[in-house]
């Protein structure tokens, strides 16, 4: 799986951390989680919202959260003998929480 996560952000309040922003997403899957697996892609894009928790002068905690929509078109598979064996060709739609994280952020000085 990869996938490209570009965001916009205006930083809120008068110590500015908090921010809403908007992102959008862009990427590729592979996944088996059962007998059948599912290749292919997706898209989509939300709104995102998060807060910035310094921890001293240097490192801040960036919490994270985006809602949205996403498309995925893929196709369906079976591994039959090592074999890869097509079993149809789908697309979904997910509305709903995109994305969620929480980052370390390091400020170096200049």
């Amino acid at each position: 799986m990869w996938e490209v996560s570009p965001e916009v952000r205006h930083y809120m309040g008068k110590e500015k951390r908090g921010y809403l922003g908007a992102m959008y997403k862009a990427g590729q899957f592979n996944y088996k989680l059962s007998a059948t697996g599912r290749q292919g892609d997706l898209m989509g894009g939300g709104i995102t919202g998060g807060y910035g928790l310094r921890l001293n002068n240097a490192l801040s905690l960036d919490f994270n959260l985006a809602v949205g929509c996403l498309h995925a078109d893929y196709e369906k598979y079976e591994v039959i003998d090592g074999v890869r064996v097509r079993q149809g060709k789908e697309s979904k739609n997910w509305w709903g929480p995109i994305n969620a994280g929480v980052t370390l952020v390091w400020k170096m000085k200049n």
